[in-house]
């Protein structure tokens, strides 16, 4: 098992609170090495999208979807 699996693991065992908390500053991390953003096969209408759906749930006009909606939503549209 790597080191990631093993990070993963231990991460989904902590409670929900906590790994909000580090997901959202992974993603913070993330936002702030940009040069990915130049690659030519990157999805900048998603990134946009996702960008403004984040807008809307953070300033209440809009609800998130847990990851239970999200999947039976994602698997509705594909089948």
């Amino acid at each position: 098992m790597s080191t990631t699996d093993q990070l993963e693991a231990e991460l989904l065992r902590l409670p929900p609170r906590d790994r909000e908390r580090l997901a959202l500053a992974a993603w913070e991390s993330l936002e702030e090495a940009t040069a990915w953003l130049a690659d030519p096969n990157t999805d900048r209408e998603g990134i946009d999208l996702a960008r403004e759906r984040d807008t809307e749930i953070e300033s209440g006009q809009a609800a998130p979807l847990n990851h239970e909606e999200f999947r039976r939503r994602t698997r509705d549209a594909a089948e």
